[in-house]
């Protein structure tokens, strides 16, 4: 197996490793963590990611973990997440919720000293409407490269209901 396959095992493990976590809002009042499978756009094929989402009383977490980005993705990288009502197969035409308070992503390899170094990604935000609510009717997740690179649909999931 060549270094290329090597790392993408490593970033799976990374990607894998919380899948049962527990984690909790900044305040504390956080409940169980659900995981949203992301699955890459054909602009971004062979990546994989995750949203984990976290309730947080009338607010709920987002937390966006991707193995990568297009090769053409300007430096540092740039996270655009957004729920949109519907799911990734029919998405509403505008999103229902705009998670861009934070979009430089941190990169949290193992394999790099330097934290705006190379993939995987995360970014996190908090949306304001609870859990239980984007789990009522379908909505999905949707992570875009910044304007810079086109503003590219890169990955979708579907929420899941409880």
């Amino acid at each position: 197996m060549g270094s290329s396959g090597i790392l993408a095992l490593a970033i799976v493990g990374v990607l894998a490793g919380c899948a049962g976590a527990d984690w909790k809002g900044a305040d504390g009042a956080g409940g169980e963590s659900i995981p949203v499978r992301m699955t890459a756009t054909r602009v971004n094929t062979g990546e994989i990611g995750r949203a984990m989402l976290t309730p947080r009383r009338d607010e709920t977490d987002v937390r966006v973990e991707v193995s990568g980005v297009p090769d053409h993705s300007t430096r540092p990288v740039h996270l655009y997440t957004y729920i949109h009502e519907g799911s990734c197969g029919a998405l509403s035409p505008t999103p229902a919720y705009t998670l861009t308070d934070r979009v430089l992503a941190e990169s949290f390899s193992v394999f790099s000293m330097a934290a705006s170094a190379g993939p995987p990604f995360k970014v996190s935000n908090t949306v304001p409407v609870p859990l239980a609510t984007l789990q009522s009717r379908p909505h999905a997740v949707v992570v875009r490269t910044g304007p810079a690179d086109g503003n590219l649909d890169i990955f979708c999931g579907d929420i899941g209901k409880p």
